[in-house]
């Protein structure tokens, strides 16, 4: 959490954390700090960043082996009607 203070401010926790702010001097904190230090009177500095633009996956091109013997599941499968042969 990024917190920015209008005045100098000296933040203690009472685990024994402390940190002390400058006026106008933004700093990173833990959310912990940050909330203690809210409670105090810092205020919370949000900064505006924009999202990047998410990167196009390419598809690549399947490669088949045209040499292989196994043939197409389709020629495999051969249907016979039973009844024609009687």
């Amino acid at each position: 959490m990024k917190i920015k203070a209008n005045k100098d401010l000296h933040i203690t926790t009472t685990w024994g954390a402390a940190i002390f702010l400058k006026a106008g001097e933004v700093r990173e904190v833990g959310d912990d700090l940050g909330y203690q230090a809210l409670a105090q009177g810092a205020v919370e500095d949000k900064e505006v960043v924009a999202a990047p633009k998410p990167v196009s996956k390419k598809k690549a091109k399947k490669k088949t082996n045209k040499k292989t013997n196994t043939p197409d599941v389709n020629e495999a499968f051969i249907e016979v009607d039973v009844a024609e042969k009687e």
